[in-house]
């Protein structure tokens, strides 16, 4: 249910993007429209069936004893255990995301994987032919490299949730932020219009509520070139930038130009961005 309703946002995403000009050329390039494409067969198909099988199997072997413990939570607690699974799944998706950008680590030991992260998610931030053209699409929203989804925390999270029990909890809280993250990376930039409203109360309202919430041109700054790149790592609760990274920054603008610096291969080869596992 849940694959159906988020495909089926995210074609009247694509239906409107279209609609708006935002497939004109030069926006994004062949690669990008290739790189989509894999993404969204691989995560649907194959990669989120691998790693909820993988997971399933540890969990065997780990958690057998409190298989389905949790179920009776969504009977006597179902909107609590509802905000607790979200806001648990997205702090978890930000420590992933956080890793990502962070700085090498002093530790030896935790260098290869952090290489792993940074090179897993690289794609996600290529878009266009790397000049002022690049606009960001929904497309971009499931980009990454094929070794992402395996290794980010909240997947595991979120397929332990359901092994212990949660199975309604889970579809809902896959809706929820499913549907959140295609929004914020459509070409959508209605929150500068409240941001920017001739009326002092609706901007300082909605300049509290940016906040708590991820809008679309604030996580759009993640997307563009420069300082903002490595700000609102949170696709839904931008809470977790404010109070825990330190890295929220609220723009009354839209970036001015999108896509990091991409390497020869990573302009021509699909491919090449989808499956390069260890960046040197």
């Amino acid at each position: 249910m849940e694959t159906i309703i988020v495909s089926s946002f995210f074609l009247l995403c694509v239906i409107y993007e279209f609609m708006t000009g935002n497939y004109r050329k030069g926006i994004l390039n062949v690669t990008d429209l290739k790189m989509a494409a894999i993404c969204a067969v691989g995560i649907t198909l194959i990669q989120r069936p691998i790693v909820m099988v993988m997971i399933f199997t540890i969990a065997g072997v780990f958690l057998a004893p409190y298989q389905g413990v949790l179920a009776h939570l969504e009977q006597e607690y179902f909107w609590w255990s509802l905000l607790a699974f979200v806001m648990l799944e997205e702090y978890f998706h930000g420590l992933g995301h956080w890793l990502a950008h962070s700085r090498t680590p002093k530790l030896k030991i935790l260098r290869p994987l952090h290489k792993i992260f940074r090179t897993a998610h690289r794609p996600h931030h290529l878009i266009g032919n790397d000049d002022e053209k690049a606009q960001m699409t929904v497309g971009q929203t499931f980009v990454e490299g094929w070794m992402y989804w395996f290794v980010m925390p909240n997947v595991w999270f979120s397929f332990i949730a359901l092994y212990l029990g949660l199975a309604e909890i889970f579809i809902y809280g896959v809706i929820i932020k499913g549907l959140w993250a295609l929004h914020v990376h459509t070409n959508w930039h209605y929150d500068l219009y409240l941001l920017n409203h001739s009326n002092p109360l609706v901007r300082k309202i909605f300049h509290g509520l940016a906040h708590v919430f991820t809008f679309p041109t604030t996580h759009h700054h993640h997307h563009s070139r420069g300082p903002n790149s490595a700000k609102n790592l949170h696709n839904f609760l931008s809470l977790y930038d404010w109070l825990i990274y330190r890295t929220l920054k609220i723009e009354t603008e839209a970036p001015k130009r999108y896509g990091w610096r991409q390497k020869e291969q990573e302009k021509n080869s699909a491919f090449y961005r989808f499956t390069r596992t260890y960046d040197q």
